[in-house]
């Protein structure tokens, strides 16, 4: 693979657990990939994806879940099928922020099809394709009320208490040589604890409930005849879906990992899934530019109606100032006025009585001197 460039790291999930991840980078890629694995795996068992996709300018990045591969917890344990979900989303927020603009398409297999569904349904808006591989909506295997029943009891009383999953490896592919492989990967486990088994059933329903709320481009793929999950609840996730985007890929006589099966089958599988995913980037990209140029012409438009809200309150202050300044010539003249009229009037009026009172005082003398003369 040398077209991709690989690293490794760590970061830290939710309640503290150390999660493996790593990364396969191309130089000028036009779309990311987040790849998220099964139960009792890990993420370094997707060679056969991996050149596929090499030379399509497509970057890979993937996690270990917690209880699995190279990351920290008990093997096969959860406390909450959601810790799955932050720890993923927290690994999506790291790949996007180096990968920004880009694409982002979250590929999800069996139990890991179960949380990238669930996670899609919760985050839709950082992803633009989900493409779900053997789904692990509806396992094949059915399990007894009793011991659905005894599961409920553990997880209450002793909740990491773990038993076998009951996977039959030989089930996973006709290829035996993968077969063997996958037996003796020391990464590999095939543990689940009692809260593990109460979680998952419940998510299983929860993911499949959620398909409706779902609108972005998607891809499923599974095999006929898968014995560890029936491929009836992928195409019902796939038919209830509101994508308008969106492909069925089922396959006659393949087993449960259909990438892994015997070469000449595993091309066939490989060559549909990455062609479908390939020929669906432009429009991808094509989509997210539009959402950009729409989020900037709307700050652009907030950006605009703001300054002509500025501009018009400024005009109106602008306004009263002037209002105000004319304002005080008006009351001063007002004030002028009728503080002289009145001031006026009635000295006036004082001064009228006087000349009256003067008047009859001299009328009475008269009057006397008349008086005295007679």
């Amino acid at each position: 693979m040398d077209s991709y460039s690989h690293d490794s790291g760590t970061y830290t999930g939710k309640g503290g657990v150390e999660i493996f991840f790593q990364k396969w980078v191309v130089r000028k890629a036009r779309a990311v990939l987040i790849l998220v694995h099964g139960i009792g795996e890990h993420s370094g068992r997707y060679g056969n994806l991996l050149k596929s996709l090499s030379g399509k300018n497509i970057s890979v990045f993937a996690l270990d879940h917690r209880g699995h591969g190279r990351s920290e917890g008990k093997r096969g344990h959860v406390d909450s099928f959601m810790d799955y979900i932050y720890d993923l989303k927290l690994f999506t927020e790291f790949v996007k922020e180096e990968n920004r603009g880009l694409p982002v398409i979250l590929y999800g297999h069996s139990m890991g099809g179960v949380i990238a569904s669930r996670y899609a349904t919760t985050y839709p808006d950082d992803l633009s394709m989900l493409v779900l591989s053997s789904p692990g909506f509806t396992p094949a295997m059915k399990i007894p009320d009793w011991k659905k029943s005894l599961g409920a009891f553990m997880s209450t009383r002793i909740p990491a208490f773990s038993t076998s999953t009951g996977i039959n490896a030989n089930l996973i592919s006709h290829d035996s040589g993968y077969v063997k492989s996958y037996l003796s990967d020391p990464l590999n486990h095939n543990k689940a604890s009692a809260r593990f088994f109460v979680e998952f059933s419940r998510a299983t329903g929860e993911a499949l409930a959620g398909a409706p709320y779902f609108r972005k481009p998607l891809l499923v793929f599974h095999g006929r005849d898968d014995q560890i999950v029936d491929y009836k609840g992928a195409e019902q996730f796939y038919k209830n879906a509101s994508s308008s985007v969106k492909k069925l890929f089922l396959y006659e006589g393949l087993y449960h990992e259909t990438i892994n099966e015997s070469p000449a089958e595993a091309e066939k599988v490989l060559s549909d899934v990455t062609g479908w995913i390939v020929s669906h980037i432009g429009s991808l990209s094509a989509v997210k530019q539009q959402v950009i140029s729409a989020v900037k012409k709307s700050a652009a438009k907030k950006g605009r109606a703001k300054k002509t809200a500025v501009k018009k309150a400024s005009a109106k202050k602008s306004a009263v100032k002037k209002v105000a300044a004319k304002k005080p010539a008006v009351k001063k003249a007002a004030v002028k006025k009728p503080a002289v009229k009145k001031g006026s009037t009635k000295k006036s009026a004082v001064k009228r009585v006087s000349v009256k009172k003067a008047v009859v005082k001299k009328a009475a003398s008269k009057k006397t001197v008349k008086k005295i003369k007679k």
